[in-house]
């Protein structure tokens, strides 16, 4: 049985309609490493990352961006604005809270840092992101190095390292709350 041709078109345009719209619905549904930051080298999205393309997980990696640029920087006013008076870390230890920190503690840790370091070098890859409603968290790779003198001595450092930085929506701001 044949049907009318009116309708065999109509239905072609509509599993076309269909097949345009979920293709173009895929298209732009994740964040890819050349949509952000394209002209940073040291700041990227890993390819095989899923991060979901939405204002928020954009606004969550523009902290991350700036948070790397103001250590690189040495800009501790804006790493003070990036931070959440509530923030708290553990410094990766669960066992025991004595070499647990929260903000004034971190605010010396970046005096420190800004007095001993001449120069920091930082790249990010950005491996995962997740938004929960208020809350938010970044797992990234970073790659360091630092240089500081020691007597009369200049030398680096330098490694590589995994973190996740959390954040928390604060009065429409983004604010780290841990995972410095």
């Amino acid at each position: 049985m044949l049907m009318p041709r009116g309708i065999a078109r109509a239905t072609v345009a509509l599993l076309t309609l269909i097949f345009v719209t979920l293709s173009l619905g895929c298209a732009s549904r994740y964040i890819t490493p050349d949509s952000l930051y394209a002209d940073d080298a040291e700041f990227s999205i890993d390819a095989e990352s899923e991060i979901l393309d939405t204002t928020e997980a954009r606004e969550v990696l523009d902290v991350l961006y700036r948070y790397r640029q103001a250590v690189v920087e040495k800009d501790y006013g804006t790493l003070n604005e990036l931070v959440s008076d509530d923030y708290y870390d553990n410094a990766g230890t669960t066992e025991t809270t004595s070499d647990d920190y929260g903000r004034d503690e971190l605010v010396s840790v970046l005096e420190l840092t800004a007095q001993h370091a001449d120069r920091i070098q930082m790249a990010v890859v950005v491996k995962g992101l997740e938004v929960k409603g208020e809350r938010a968290h970044v797992d990234y790779e970073y790659d360091y190095a630092y240089q500081y003198e020691v007597g009369d001595q200049k030398t680096w450092d330098a490694g590589v390292d995994v973190n996740r930085l959390r954040l928390v929506r604060e009065e429409d701001r983004w604010k780290i709350v841990g995972g410095l």
